[in-house]
Protein backbone atom coordinates (compact mmCIF):
# COMPACT_ATOMS: atom_id res chain seq x y z
CA UNK A 1 0.00 0.00 0.00
CA UNK A 2 1.37 3.13 -1.18
CA UNK A 3 1.44 5.76 1.43
CA UNK A 4 1.59 9.46 1.08
CA UNK A 5 3.55 11.53 3.25
CA UNK A 6 1.89 14.94 3.84
CA UNK A 7 3.65 18.26 3.50
CA UNK A 8 3.73 19.00 7.05
CA UNK A 9 7.36 19.72 8.19
CA UNK A 10 7.47 18.14 11.23
CA UNK A 11 4.65 15.32 12.03
CA UNK A 12 4.47 13.55 15.68
CA UNK A 13 3.23 10.08 16.53
CA UNK A 14 -0.37 11.08 16.70
CA UNK A 15 -0.04 12.42 13.58
CA UNK A 16 1.85 9.21 11.96
CA UNK A 17 -1.18 6.51 13.40
CA UNK A 18 -3.74 8.73 11.27
CA UNK A 19 -2.02 8.81 8.34
CA UNK A 20 -0.77 5.35 8.73
CA UNK A 21 -4.79 4.19 10.06
CA UNK A 22 -4.95 1.70 7.34
CA UNK A 23 -1.43 -0.32 7.70
CA UNK A 24 -1.37 -3.06 10.60
CA UNK A 25 2.54 -2.53 11.08
CA UNK A 26 2.81 0.59 11.56
CA UNK A 27 6.75 0.51 12.94
CA UNK A 28 7.60 -1.14 9.99
CA UNK A 29 6.41 1.16 7.79
CA UNK A 30 7.61 4.31 10.11
CA UNK A 31 11.13 2.17 9.54
CA UNK A 32 11.47 2.09 6.14
CA UNK A 33 10.06 5.59 5.36
CA UNK A 34 13.20 6.45 7.98
CA UNK A 35 15.32 4.11 5.64
CA UNK A 36 14.39 5.47 2.27
CA UNK A 37 14.65 9.10 3.80
CA UNK A 38 10.95 10.47 3.04
CA UNK A 39 11.09 11.01 7.27
CA UNK A 40 13.77 12.28 9.28
CA UNK A 41 13.71 11.47 13.14
CA UNK A 42 14.03 14.45 14.93
CA UNK A 43 13.95 12.51 18.55
CA UNK A 44 11.47 9.58 19.36
CA UNK A 45 8.46 9.82 18.20
CA UNK A 46 9.14 12.93 16.24
CA UNK A 47 10.14 13.70 12.23
CA UNK A 48 10.69 15.78 9.98
CA UNK A 49 9.38 15.33 6.33
CA UNK A 50 11.86 17.19 4.25
CA UNK A 51 15.48 17.82 5.14
CA UNK A 52 15.96 21.38 4.17
CA UNK A 53 14.65 22.85 7.06
CA UNK A 54 16.46 25.22 9.38
CA UNK A 55 17.45 23.42 12.45
CA UNK A 56 16.81 27.12 14.69
CA UNK A 57 12.47 26.09 13.59
CA UNK A 58 12.93 22.79 14.92
CA UNK A 59 14.18 23.10 18.32
CA UNK A 60 10.84 24.35 20.10
CA UNK A 61 9.01 21.20 18.68
CA UNK A 62 12.13 18.78 19.75
CA UNK A 63 11.96 20.01 23.06
CA UNK A 64 9.47 22.24 25.03
CA UNK A 65 8.58 24.61 26.14
CA UNK A 66 11.45 26.24 25.18
CA UNK A 67 13.15 29.60 23.20
CA UNK A 68 16.78 29.78 21.36
CA UNK A 69 18.82 31.35 24.15
CA UNK A 70 22.71 31.56 24.96
CA UNK A 71 25.36 31.83 22.08
CA UNK A 72 23.04 30.44 19.41
CA UNK A 73 20.56 34.03 20.10
CA UNK A 74 23.87 35.92 20.55
CA UNK A 75 24.92 34.88 17.40
CA UNK A 76 21.63 35.34 15.24
CA UNK A 77 21.69 38.42 16.50
CA UNK A 78 25.19 39.62 15.48
CA UNK A 79 26.47 40.21 18.86
CA UNK A 80 29.63 37.83 19.05
CA UNK A 81 31.39 37.33 15.62
CA UNK A 82 31.97 33.34 16.14
CA UNK A 83 29.23 30.77 14.41
CA UNK A 84 27.72 28.00 16.19
CA UNK A 85 27.93 24.76 15.86
CA UNK A 86 24.47 23.80 17.72
CA UNK A 87 21.25 25.08 18.72
CA UNK A 88 20.92 26.18 22.61
CA UNK A 89 17.91 27.00 24.16
CA UNK A 90 16.43 27.90 27.49
CA UNK A 91 13.58 25.98 29.31
CA UNK A 92 11.97 25.31 32.20
CA UNK A 93 12.46 21.42 32.26
CA UNK A 94 15.41 19.57 33.05
CA UNK A 95 18.86 20.13 30.86
CA UNK A 96 17.87 17.51 27.89
CA UNK A 97 20.26 17.37 24.30
CA UNK A 98 19.35 15.68 21.21
CA UNK A 99 21.19 14.73 17.95
CA UNK A 100 19.82 14.05 14.47
CA UNK A 101 20.95 14.82 10.88
CA UNK A 102 20.13 18.19 11.47
CA UNK A 103 22.73 18.77 14.35
CA UNK A 104 22.90 18.63 17.85
CA UNK A 105 20.28 20.41 20.02
CA UNK A 106 21.00 21.65 23.65
CA UNK A 107 18.40 22.67 26.24
CA UNK A 108 19.58 24.40 29.06
CA UNK A 109 17.16 25.34 32.42
CA UNK A 110 16.32 28.77 33.93
CA UNK A 111 13.91 29.54 36.38
CA UNK A 112 10.37 30.12 35.94
CA UNK A 113 9.93 33.53 36.80
CA UNK A 114 12.47 34.54 34.28
CA UNK A 115 11.41 32.21 31.22
CA UNK A 116 8.82 34.37 29.45
CA UNK A 117 10.86 37.55 29.38
CA UNK A 118 12.42 38.66 26.65
CA UNK A 119 10.72 36.23 24.01
CA UNK A 120 10.45 36.84 20.37
CA UNK A 121 8.39 35.16 17.73
CA UNK A 122 10.17 35.02 14.48
CA UNK A 123 8.01 34.66 11.48
CA UNK A 124 10.53 35.10 8.30
CA UNK A 125 11.66 31.16 8.30
CA UNK A 126 10.46 28.00 7.17
CA UNK A 127 8.17 27.54 10.46
CA UNK A 128 7.96 30.42 13.11
CA UNK A 129 10.14 29.73 16.29
CA UNK A 130 10.88 31.36 19.53
CA UNK A 131 14.16 33.14 20.32
CA UNK A 132 15.62 35.26 23.23
CA UNK A 133 15.71 39.18 22.63
CA UNK A 134 19.57 40.36 22.57
CA UNK A 135 18.79 41.62 26.24
CA UNK A 136 17.65 38.60 27.06
CA UNK A 137 20.09 36.28 25.18
CA UNK A 138 23.07 38.10 27.56
CA UNK A 139 21.14 37.61 30.64
CA UNK A 140 21.01 33.78 29.92
CA UNK A 141 24.07 33.24 29.09
CA UNK A 142 25.97 35.65 31.58
CA UNK A 143 23.92 34.16 34.37
CA UNK A 144 25.53 30.99 34.10
CA UNK A 145 28.61 32.65 35.03
CA UNK A 146 29.74 32.47 39.12
CA UNK A 147 32.16 34.66 40.59
CA UNK A 148 31.13 37.88 39.77
CA UNK A 149 31.60 40.42 42.25
CA UNK A 150 32.25 44.32 40.38
CA UNK A 151 31.31 45.76 37.21
CA UNK A 152 34.69 45.57 36.06
CA UNK A 153 34.11 41.12 35.53
CA UNK A 154 31.40 42.32 33.51
CA UNK A 155 33.53 43.91 31.32
CA UNK A 156 36.40 41.28 31.39
CA UNK A 157 33.86 38.90 30.30
CA UNK A 158 31.86 40.49 27.77
CA UNK A 159 35.65 41.74 26.11
CA UNK A 160 36.61 37.72 26.75
CA UNK A 161 33.33 36.50 24.83
CA UNK A 162 33.87 39.33 22.54
CA UNK A 163 29.86 40.08 22.84
CA UNK A 164 28.87 43.99 20.94
CA UNK A 165 26.49 45.17 23.14
CA UNK A 166 23.71 46.78 21.46
CA UNK A 167 23.20 50.66 22.04
CA UNK A 168 20.13 50.44 23.84
CA UNK A 169 19.53 47.16 26.18
CA UNK A 170 16.02 46.88 27.66
CA UNK A 171 15.31 47.99 31.31
CA UNK A 172 12.54 46.38 32.16
CA UNK A 173 14.04 43.08 31.00
CA UNK A 174 17.01 43.29 32.91
CA UNK A 175 15.39 44.80 36.02
CA UNK A 176 12.90 41.77 35.91
CA UNK A 177 15.78 39.13 35.30
CA UNK A 178 18.13 40.37 37.78
CA UNK A 179 15.45 39.68 40.55
CA UNK A 180 14.01 36.71 39.36
CA UNK A 181 17.46 34.87 38.22
CA UNK A 182 18.94 36.15 41.41
CA UNK A 183 22.18 35.57 40.21
CA UNK A 184 25.08 38.38 40.81
CA UNK A 185 26.14 38.32 37.64
CA UNK A 186 23.13 39.43 36.36
CA UNK A 187 22.73 42.10 38.85
CA UNK A 188 26.23 43.66 37.73
CA UNK A 189 25.11 43.29 34.08
CA UNK A 190 22.12 45.54 35.06
CA UNK A 191 24.85 48.11 37.02
CA UNK A 192 26.93 48.30 34.28
CA UNK A 193 24.69 48.79 31.69
CA UNK A 194 22.87 52.08 33.67
CA UNK A 195 26.41 53.31 34.15
CA UNK A 196 27.52 53.33 30.45
CA UNK A 197 24.28 54.37 29.76
CA UNK A 198 23.48 50.88 27.53
CA UNK A 199 20.21 51.54 28.46
CA UNK A 200 16.81 51.78 26.04
CA UNK A 201 15.75 55.42 26.83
Amino acid sequence: MQTTIPNDPILDMSYMRHVLAGIADRRGKIARLLETGELISLRRGLYASRRNLDPLCLAGSIYGPSYISFETALSWHGMIPEGVTEVVSATIKRAASFENDFGRFRYQPIPKAVYPVGILRVTDSDLPFLIASPTKAIIDRIARESGFRSMADVARWLEGMRVELPSGLDRAQLVECADGYGRPSVRWLLRHAEKDRLIDS
